[in-house]
């Protein structure tokens, strides 16, 4: 197996910085949804006194930082984020305001920035592989990946036999301890399968850690540094098998990172049919997967609503990790199933997410109300006659 260190937090290559242009960090448009939901999630974050902000440029971040330092925010961390054309800023918030008051602070000093609270975004995961394959009709032959493949996770135990054949190579951008590594190691281990794909360099982000809240999960400002790092890197296709609430700095994060050609595929999350949507996932440009069982019903907990995309299967799915088998279930293991159907496919590997969509319409087996429907989207991905042969 060939593998590059894990990398510490702070190194910042920049083979692609400078991307993007400076005015899309003001002209960009938000889509959050209903303010009512926002407010549910309100709670959600890694820290209830920490408030990040984006902006577009040296200039911008000094008066930001020079505003902020007067008004009583202390100043934590200062990175640069050169492939998303950004710098991200996070301080702690003074007394007596709270998250929408330092918000409001500090975009008014500074009007260029987007700010917001570090909401924190969790693994989505809690039959056979056999099954998965059959139900998903993919080749009797491994097809070949067409190119890098990253990953926003825990870090994988590259170890494992399973992941012999795979080129990884790993990031750290998590805060405090690392997560245990076995969920983003059942997510690598389904989707550079050597049964499913051949070929593969996998660049993984690890990004989940022990929060100041004691649990395992990641902030924002870790997804915006896994996301730059990726970009720096070449990485076009992205599997983000994490949920949590809508945040505006993401939001913006990967419209930067889409525009550039990066398709992200992403797990609408566990919190069942009566939650708010999850994000990346229910973002418009990120292809939103949810998770069905050998009997094509779908996962009991999994996210429904219009921003579902497709189904693929994630209830009991067999994963081989170190020589054992165990059974996996989740929006998580199911999103890994539609990476690698894309980046085995010479028409969608690196597609916009609308183009995605619309040709995994054509062959999707439609599932549950006839067409395009909350709980299925356009239904089951088939993989038969799509892919590169391996």
């Amino acid at each position: 197996m060939k593998q590059s260190p894990i990398l510490p937090r702070p190194v910042r290559a920049t083979l692609l910085a400078g991307l993007l242009g400076l005015a899309a960090c003001a002209s960009y448009e938000l889509n959050p949804p209903a303010p009512e939901m926002i407010r549910a999630d309100a709670g959600q974050v890694t820290d209830p006194r920490e408030i990040v902000a984006l902006v577009p440029d040296a200039a911008s971040a000094s008066r930001l930082l020079t505003g902020a330092t007067a008004q009583g925010f202390v100043l934590r961390e200062q990175d640069d984020l050169p492939a998303l054309d950004m710098k991200m800023l996070s301080f702690t918030i003074p007394e007596p305001l709270d998250g929408p008051g330092a918000i409001a602070a500090l975009e008014t000093i500074e009007p260029r920035s987007t700010a917001g609270v570090n909401h924190a975004y969790k693994p989505a995961s809690t039959g056979s592989l056999d099954y998965a394959d059959a139900l998903m009709s993919w080749p009797d032959s491994p097809c070949r990946a067409l190119g890098p493949i990253g990953m926003l996770d825990t870090a994988i135990d590259s170890s494992i036999p399973e992941l012999a054949g795979v080129t990884i190579h790993q990031a750290s951008f998590q805060r405090g301890t690392a997560a245990d590594p076995r969920h983003g190691t059942e997510v690598a281990s389904v989707l550079a399968n050597p049964r499913r794909l051949t070929g593969v360099t996998l660049y993984n982000a690890s990004v989940i850690g022990k929060s100041a809240r004691g649990q395992d999960e990641s902030g924002v400002d870790s997804l915006l540094l896994a996301l730059d790092w990726l970009a720096q890197n070449g990485v076009r296709l992205v599997n983000i098998s994490l949920a949590g609430p809508y945040n505006k700095l993401l939001d913006r994060g990967i419209d930067r990172a889409e525009a550039q050609g990066m398709t992200i595929v992403a797990a609408v999350g566990n919190d069942g049919a009566a939650a708010n949507p999850r994000y990346p996932a229910a973002l418009g440009n990120v292809i939103a997967v949810t998770a069905v069982d050998a009997d094509r019903r779908v996962y009991r907990k999994a996210g429904q609503g219009s921003f579902v995309d497709v189904a693929a299967p994630g209830v009991d799915v067999m994963v081989e990790m170190g020589g054992r088998t165990r059974f996996a279930t989740g929006t998580s293991i199911a999103t890994p199933f539609v990476t690698a159907r894309l980046a085995s496919d010479p028409t969608l590997y690196t597609a916009p997410a609308n183009a995605v969509r619309n040709e995994l319409a054509k062959s999707a087996v439609d599932l549950g109300a006839p067409g395009n429907d909350p709980v299925y989207g356009v239904g089951l991905v088939v993989a038969s006659d799509a892919c590169s042969p391996g």
